[in-house]
């Protein structure tokens, strides 16, 4: 059985110190479909980092698995994107988020 997993990649860090990575991690209990509905979800209310104050939203389906979102804020247009991903290892270190 296939263990699904939504990722949320995004900049997060203060103005001067943003960097891309891992934001979220959210571990699905059901299959692939119901990580598309999760990440479709995701794609449409996620509240980034970045922007503080959200304004124009537009998404985007890259694939059945992928998406990128973007937000107009103040002074500029940020984005994230949104994957739905097969778990293929799980050491015990914890995971990224």
């Amino acid at each position: 059985m296939s263990q699904w997993r939504v990722l949320i990649e995004e900049n997060v860090g203060s103005a001067n110190r943003k960097e891309w990575r891992v934001s979220d991690i959210y571990e699905v209990k059901g299959e692939r479909a119901e990580a598309r509905s999760i990440a479709y979800e995701l794609a449409v209310r996620h509240a980034p980092q970045h922007p503080m104050n959200h304004g124009t939203r537009s998404v985007y389906r890259i694939s059945d698995d992928e998406y990128l979102t973007t937000v107009k804020g103040a002074t500029a247009k940020y984005h994230y994107r949104v994957v739905v991903a097969e778990l293929l290892t799980l050491e015990t270190v914890d995971e990224l988020s």
